[in-house]
């Protein structure tokens, strides 16, 4: 199914339907790979850049920016009138709006989180290349640039050429008029993808006809959470930042926060703040620089007493990723003991490592998950 989904997902290209000024009232014409249909979006109220959702799009599109130097030209606003992700123009201004049951399927996944990074790059680029002023909606051109301008920031972030094209290839092999055929995208994204290589010492030095290159190393956007709370850390003796994705808010006397898994004392923990138990909350650590790891230790639990031991839930398994696109499952034991595992080793050098809540051990009177102490080596 997420196939479907993302076959549209690029191709709401820069749009507009004569003229450049709308009011909240008027409409304008957003393009898809099969039609274009007619959408009227009023005009966002300022309250509504507080949305989780919206800050979620700020931080991929922050990222985005934060390679090409450029500052952003366009606001952002959420959206149920487009199918996906859209550069439009609302009132006379840029807007790039986004529907956020379509956003949500790529927050706990890190496998597809360059589609959602390509869907972005190109919306970005329809704006950043001045499309969206036009007035002349979408044309395979104009397409074809945003295109190669998502491939030149995904290579910048690190992505492979195989994962800077992997949307792209779920598009229908034949063009339409307002959109190029495939096999054109694919090959624009590639153009973008090379320059990009070109410009960083020891890139690769082949031309844009050239089969795939050799990939680099890649390196996953950082995991990030509207409501997350970060520390600095020690890791081998070198420094780092630990975020967790969600706290629960300070009980009494009692907080929950993440400097609390650091401390070697079994009467704190960090406890996650989100509904039910706590599954795809996650704890990240975030690297000064690339680095070897090979174990992990955890105390699980809240190790306070048994009694509050057994009241709150407790994680069964993890689910570890790393920025190069490394994965691996890890069972925890139901215990407050200390539990260490040698399988960070396989994963290679990393930049960041995330730890999510898969499964979990429920409370018998708490649903919240916590985790007394962690440990990296």
């Amino acid at each position: 199914m997420r196939g479907l989904a993302l076959a549209g997902a690029l191709l709401m290209g820069a749009t507009g339907s004569g003229g450049n000024a709308q009011s909240a009232a008027s409409t304008q014409i957003v393009c898809d790979l099969s039609r274009c249909k007619e959408i009227s979006v009023p005009a966002p109220r300022y309250s509504d850049a507080n949305a989780f959702s919206v800050q979620q799009v700020w931080v991929v599109v922050d990222n985005i920016l934060a390679v090409s130097g450029l500052l952003p030209n366009f606001q952002v606003v959420e959206t149920d009138e487009v199918g996906n992700a859209a550069a439009i123009i609302i009132e006379g201004e840029r807007y790039l709006a986004f529907n956020a049951g379509w956003m949500s399927q790529y927050d706990t996944d890190a496998e597809t989180q360059w589609e959602l990074y390509g869907v972005m790059a190109h919306e970005v680029g329809h704006h950043l290349q001045g499309h969206t002023i036009t007035g002349t909606g979408s044309r395979p051109p104009t397409e074809l640039e945003a295109d190669e301008y998502a491939g030149f920031t995904l290579s910048a972030l690190g992505a492979s050429l195989t994962e800077a094209q992997s949307l792209w290839v779920t598009l229908g092999e034949h063009g339409s008029v307002t959109h190029p055929p495939r096999h054109q995208r694919l090959a624009a994204v590639e153009r973008g993808w090379l320059r990009r290589q070109r410009q960083v010492p020891g890139g690769v030095t082949a031309t844009p006809a050239a089969q795939t290159p050799e990939a680099p190393v890649p390196s996953l956007p950082v995991p990030f959470s509207a409501t997350q709370e970060c520390v600095p850390v020690s890791v081998a003796s070198r420094g780092a930042t630990m975020c967790m994705s969600s706290v629960l808010p300070p009980q009494g006397s009692n907080a929950y926060g993440p400097a609390n898994t650091l401390d070697d004392d079994s009467q704190t923990a960090w406890v996650e703040a989100a509904g039910g138990n706590g599954i795809g909350e996650f704890i990240t650590f975030i690297f000064d620089q690339p680095r070897q790891l090979s174990s992990v230790s955890v105390r699980n639990g809240y190790a306070k007493s048994n009694r509050i031991y057994s009241r709150n839930s407790r994680v069964r398994r993890l689910r570890i990723s790393a920025s190069n696109g490394s994965r691996v499952g890890l069972v925890l034991r139901d215990t407050a003991d200390w539990q260490t595992s040698d399988s960070l080793a396989q994963l290679g050098k990393v930049s960041w490592i995330k730890f999510e809540i898969e499964q979990v051990y429920p409370g018998s009177q708490y649903q919240d998950t916590a985790i007394t102490e962690i440990r990296l080596d």
